[in-house]
């Protein structure tokens, strides 16, 4: 049978089996928790399922044979120390994969199929983009490598989907306009929420992290988190802004009154309703254009965009830039039309 033992802190699995000789050796693993109560009862559930692997006839191969959710539990706890953003999106491939795959299922016995109907469930009956099925995607393949690394499988069988160039979608003026009157007669947080991103074109989860403690009128800063590059940066407390945050009411606390970006799903109803297709983050990339459109240089334009490197600025450079030639061929294709002049396509 199998046990469970201490070592400076860390909790061990041991067990015997029988080599080729049909002599009893024991065999131990560290299970790289620590040993706590907590700890223990996932430890508990590891040795319940390695004695089941014992009792049967089968030679065994890896060390343990868990089930999907044992070895689910086991890498969030060494996946500890990641942003809550890493972990919820661990969280949510998880249940996605588990929508197709029993957690029961014995991870070494999760098959080709079973993981290619995952990605079909994800596309067909989740209606994800492709894009979003390879973020997801590449989340399973970080959990499938730790289990390849801790010995609990042979081989990663996470399937590799390719991610669709990402096409810069802003929201026009107009549009913009329209979607913050009806927030503005609908509900006063949710339009402080849109608006205060169409101001600054913080990421969502940005803003969502902002205090007032953040805020100061008197260096006219706003002190945030950056969640990509984990660190803590500055944005300017322009005037607009600087006034807009003034008017509200309370001023301890969060800003604004969203826990996470669950809590956000009035804006896809909103779309739905008013049939267009923006996401949250088009509203970042309309900053980014307004920015690059009024001539803001690239270094400023990726300072205030945080941007780990100038190629990704540089993309809304090159979009405003080809939108500007589309402008200039319209001028000369309206000319050509009011001096009733005729364009032929010629071949060669």
């Amino acid at each position: 049978m199998a046990s469970i033992y201490s070592k400076r802190g860390i909790l061990y699995l041991a067990y015997y089996v029988e080599d080729a000789f049909g002599k009893r050796k024991q065999e131990s693993f560290s299970l790289n928790l620590k040993d706590n109560r907590e700890n223990r009862k996932l430890a508990k559930k590891i040795k319940t399922e390695k004695e089941a692997e014992l009792n049967k006839p089968n030679k065994m191969v890896l060390p343990f044979n868990l089930s999907l959710e044992t070895a689910f539990e086991m890498y969030l706890k060494v996946k500890k120390n990641v942003s809550k953003k890493t972990k919820d999106n661990y969280l949510v491939a998880y249940a996605h994969l588990t929508n197709v795959v029993s957690p029961k299922t014995v991870i070494t016995k999760i098959t080709n199929k079973e993981l290619a109907r995952v990605v079909d469930y994800m596309e067909t009956e989740k209606g994800l983009s492709r894009n979003t099925i390879s973020s997801y995607t590449k989340d399973l393949n970080t959990f499938w490598n730790w289990m390849k690394s801790e010995e609990m499988i042979h081989k990663n069988i996470i399937p590799k989907i390719k991610q669709d160039p990402k096409t810069i979608v802003v929201i026009p003026d107009e549009d913009f306009d329209e979607i913050l009157e009806i927030l503005h007669k609908r509900n006063i947080e949710q339009y402080r929420f849109i608006k205060f991103l169409r101001l600054t074109g913080f990421r969502v989860g940005e803003a969502l992290a902002l205090n007032w403690e953040n805020v100061n009128f008197r260096s006219n800063r706003i002190v945030l988190q950056n969640i990509k590059m984990k660190r803590k940066d500055e944005f300017p407390l322009y005037d607009e802004l600087r006034n807009f945050l003034f008017e509200f009411n309370e001023k301890e606390g969060k800003i604004f009154p969203y826990k996470n970006s669950e809590s956000l799903h009035f804006w896809w109803r909103l779309m739905k309703k008013t049939n267009y297709r923006y996401s949250l983050h088009s509203i970042r990339k309309t900053f980014a254009t307004k920015l690059v459109n009024n001539k803001v240089s690239v270094f400023d334009t990726m300072k205030l965009l945080r941007h780990r490197n100038v190629a990704t600025t540089m993309k809304y450079y090159t979009y405003a830039d080809m939108q500007r030639l589309g402008e200039e061929a319209n001028k000369v294709f309206k000319v050509m039309e009011s001096g009733n002049l005729k364009i032929f396509n010629l071949k060669g």
